[in-house]
């Protein structure tokens, strides 16, 4: 299992959440719109961004096609400096509250 964060361009978020709904057996996506995101601008100060942040936990066979969605849908023209980050980590357990299913079937569609 895998948790999956990626910091998108709050005006990227709808083509990325678009194309993640069309990937089959995606259980589900939490987003948290940021108020300002800063990172590193030419200058080498920092500039601020309207980001959001999504949040995905999903079995593993499902981690690489989710990763490579947000990486095609999220990217400005050729890449610019403030497109974000995914971050992929381990899920050491997980359990899901209404039945008590647990590990990849605590994140997998019922």
């Amino acid at each position: 299992m895998k948790e999956i964060k990626a910091y998108v361009r709050e005006n990227m978020r709808d083509a990325v959440m678009d194309a993640l709904a069309a990937i089959p057996g995606l259980p589900g996506i939490a987003v948290v719109h940021l108020r300002e995101y800063g990172h590193a601008a030419d200058d080498g100060g920092l500039a601020k961004a309207g980001m959001a942040k999504l949040e995905l936990d999903v079995p593993d066979a499902l981690a690489e096609p989710v990763v490579d969605t947000i990486l095609r849908h999220a990217r400005t023209g050729d890449g610019h400096a403030g497109d974000g980050k995914i971050f992929v980590s381990n899920l050491g357990e997980a359990v899901r509250i209404s039945d008590g299913a647990r590990g990849e079937a605590a994140v997998t569609r019922r």
